[in-house]
C-alpha cells in the first residue's frame, strides 16, 4: 500500500517528519522516544526552547508523521507548545489543530482534552475569548483526573484547564463566572496533591476578587496563594502572590504595607533571579502602578529599569531561538527532500509531484529565513514594514498555496479512483498556479532586495517584464527616461507600490488595449517621480472598469506611498503616476 505524504505550508516554516533515506525504515525505538520527550520537557520547564527543539527534531526522525500514533500526538503538541512560548501563535494553532485530528483518529478521551486546552490558549493569546471559552469547555468534557496509563507522558490536567477558563473570563471581566471556576481548579488540584495547582488557583482566585472591588477577599486569597507556593518552593508563583497583597494594600490605601509586600517580592527576586518572565511581568507591572499612584520616583524608576531591562534579556532570547527554530525546521526540509527523491525512482509521476512541491517549500523556508534575519537586525521604525510584507505574503501567496493543496488532495482521490485524466488534468492546474506563485514570489524577493533600491533597476526589471510580455501580441514598446536617474535610490515601500503599479499598468495595456504602441517616460524633477504609461489602443470604459480590482489596486497602492494617479481612456489609455522621492 502505498503511503501519503501530507504536506503544509506557512509564512513561518513547520517542522515536519523526517525519514532514512535509501529506502530503510527508522527503527522503532521507544525507550530512546521516551527518553527525548523527557529531555524536550526539561528544557521547555526551563524555557530553553531551542534546546527543546534539538530533542523534538531527534524524535523527528524516528517517529512517523504518516499515521496517527500515540508518539505522533505528543510530537505535535510539543511543537504547539515551543511556538507558544515564542509568541508564534499562528503556527501553534495550527500544531493544536492538528494534534486534535491525530487525537480523534485515535478516539483517545485524554489526547482530546489536551488538545482542547491548547487550542483555547492559543485563542486566549489572540484574544479570541469566545472561542477560547469553546474549547476549553470542550477539553472539559474529555478530561479525567490522573493517574493516567504509563504509556502517557505530561497531559493537561482538569486543573489547568478550569485555570484557562477563569483567566478566560477574567479577561471578559466576568468575575462571578471567574471565581466559579477558580474554586473548581483549586478543588481538582487538592484531589491530585497538586501544591503548584493550589498556589496558581488561589492566585487566579485572588485576581477575580480584585475584579470584584473585594479587596478582603482578594488579600486572603493571595496570602494563601503565597503560603501554598512558598512550601511548594514555586517561586514565582509567590513572587506575583507579593504583587496581589501589595496591590490590595494600595487599594485600601495602605502605602506602608503596599511598600512592605513590594520590598518582599524584590527581595524574593534577588534571591530567585532565574523566575518565570510571565510571573516576574505580573509583579513588575503591579510595582510599576503602585510607585507611579504614590509618586515613588526612585523606586518607579529602578523598577522600570528592570522591566526594560528583562524584555531586552527576554527579546534577545527569543531572538535566538526563533532562528534556531527556522534552521531546524530547514534542515528537516531538506531531509524530506531527500527522502521524497528517492522514492521518485520507483513512483515517477508520484515522486515529481511530490518534488515540485517539496523545493516550494524549501523556498518558502530560506525566503522566511531570510526576511526575519533581515528585519530582526533593524531598528524597531520598521515594524509597520515587517508587517506589510507578512500581508503581501499573505494575499498574494496564500490563495495559490491553498488551491495546490487542494488540488493535490484531489490528485490523491484520482489516483485512488483510477482517473488517469483527471489526474493529469488537476497535475496540470498544480503546475500553473505553482508557476504564478513562483512570479509573486519572485517581485516580493525584488521588492524587499537592498541590492536593488536604485531607480534604475525598478526601470531595467519593468523594461524587461514590458518587452517580454509585448513581444507575445507583437506590440512595440518604446523607454524614455532621464538619465538623472543613476544612482537615484527609492525607500523599500515606494519602489514595491511604483514597481507593482506600472506592472499592472503595462499588463493591462498589452492585453486589452488592442493597440500597436506602448509607451513608458520616467522623468525626475524636484524631487518627484513623474511616470506615464500610454498606449494607442481602443481605451475603456470607465464604469466597466471599475467592476474589477486592478484599477482599485494601484489606486490603493498609490494612496500608501502618498502618490498621485490619474488615468485618461478617452484616445487610447494614459496613465501617470507622481511620487514623492524621500
Amino acid at each position: 500500500m502505498l503511503k501519503w505524504l501530507a504536506v503544509f505550508f506557512a509564512f513561518l516554516p513547520c517542522v515536519v517528519f523526517a525519514q532514512q533515506t535509501d529506502g530503510k525504515k527508522a527503527p522503532s525505538n521507544d525507550k530512546f522516544i521516551l527518553e527525548a520527550f523527557n529531555k524536550a520537557d526539561e528544557y521547555m520547564n526551563t524555557g530553553h526552547y531551542d534546546s527543546a527543539q534539538v530533542w523534538l527534531n531527534n524524535i523527528y526522525q524516528t517517529v512517523s508523521y504518516r499515521r496517527p500514533s500515540l508518539f505522533s500526538y505528543f510530537l505535535t503538541s510539543r511543537q504547539a507548545e515551543v511556538y507558544y512560548y515564542n509568541n508564534l501563535h499562528d503556527l501553534g494553532l495550527l500544531e493544536a489543530y492538528k494534534a486534535e485530528n491525530i487525537a480523534k483518529v485515535l478516539k483517545d478521551s485524554l489526547l482530546l482534552s489536551d488538545a482542547y486546552n491548547f487550542i483555547g490558549l492559543f485563542n486566549l493569546s489572540k484574544n479570541r475569548l469566545g472561542q477560547a471559552e469553546k474549547y476549553f469547555k470542550l477539553g472539559l468534557k474529555f478530561a479525567i483526573q490522573p493517574p493516567y496509563k504509563k504509556q502517557y507522558i505530561e497531559l493537561s490536567k482538569p486543573h489547568h484547564i478550569y485555570g484557562n477558563l477563569a483567566e478566560t473570563f477574567e479577561k471578559s471581566n466576568m468575575p462571578d463566572s471567574a471565581i466559579h471556576y477558580c474554586r473548581l481548579a483549586i478543588k481538582k488540584a487538592r484531589q491530585i496533591g497538586s501544591d503548584r495547582g493550589e498556589a496558581t488557583g488561589t492566585l487566579n482566585l485572588g485576581m477575580a476578587f480584585i475584579l470584584k472591588h473585594n479587596v478582603d477577599s482578594a488579600f486572603k486569597y493571595f496570602e494563601q496563594s503565597r503560603q501554598y507556593a512558598t512550601g511548594g518552593n514555586d517561586f514565582d508563583v509567590e513572587l506575583t502572590s507579593y504583587g496581589g497583597l501589595a496591590n490590595c494594600a494600595s487599594l485600601s490605601e495602605n502605602k506602608t504595607q503596599a511598600f512592605t509586600q513590594l520590598g518582599k517580592g524584590f527581595a524574593l527576586l534577588k534571591e530567585f533571579p532565574e523566575t518565570n518572565n510571565f510571573y516576574l511581568s505580573m509583579f513588575l507591572d503591579d510595582a510599576v502602578k503602585i510607585y507611579r499612584k504614590y509618586n515613588h520616583a526612585a523606586a518607579l524608576i529602578k523598577t522600570l529599569e528592570l522591566r526594560s531591562a528583562i524584555q531586552k534579556a527576554t527579546y534577545d532570547a527569543s531572538n535566538t531561538q526563533i532562528q534556531s527554530l527556522l534552521l531546524a525546521g530547514l534542515k528537516n526540509e531538506k531531509t524530506i527532500f531527500g527522502l521524497e527523491l528517492s522514492e521518485s525512482q520507483n513512483k515517477q509521476s508520484l515522486a515529481n509531484t511530490r518534488l515540485y512541491i517539496a523545493m516550494l517549500v524549501l523556498l518558502l523556508i530560506v525566503i522566511a529565513f531570510i526576511a526575519y534575519r533581515y528585519y530582526a537586525l533593524q531598528r524597531l521604525k520598521l515594524a509597520n514594514v515587517r508587517s506589510k510584507i507578512s500581508q503581501d505574503l499573505h494575499d498574494e501567496v496564500g490563495a495559490t498555496l491553498s488551491g495546490i493543496v487542494m488540488y493535490s488532495y484531489i490528485t490523491k482521490e484520482q489516483i485512488k479512483n483510477a482517473e488517469p485524466v483527471a489526474v493529469n488534468n488537476s497535475l496540470d492546474i498544480i503546475k500553473d498556479n505553482a508557476a504564478e506563485m513562483v512570479a509573486k514570489l519572485n517581485d516580493i524577493v525584488w521588492a524587499v532586495n537592498p541590492v536593488e533600491d536604485e531607480l534604475s533597476a525598478l526601470i531595467a526589471r519593468l523594461k524587461e517584464y514590458a518587452i517580454q510580455l509585448a513581444a507575445v501580441k507583437h506590440i512595440k514598446v518604446t523607454f524614455n527616461y532621464d538619465a538623472a536617474i543613476d544612482g537615484l535610490k527609492l525607500p523599500m515601500e515606494t519602489r514595491k507600490n511604483v514597481y507593482l503599479i506600472c506592472k499592472e499598468a503595462v499588463n493591462n495595456s498589452i492585453k486589452y488595449s488592442e493597440g500597436t504602441l506602448l509607451t513608458i517616460k520616467i522623468a525626475v524633477l524636484d524631487k518627484h517621480l513623474y511616470i506615464d504609461i500610454e498606449d494607442n489602443g481602443k481605451g475603456f470604459l470607465a464604469e466597466v472598469a471599475n467592476k474589477g480590482n486592478g484599477l482599485q489596486n494601484m489606486r490603493n497602492r498609490a494612496a500608501e506611498i502618498n502618490g498621485a494617479l490619474t488615468i485618461n481612456s478617452s484616445a487610447g489609455t494614459r496613465i501617470s503616476l507622481v511620487c514623492k522621492i524621500t
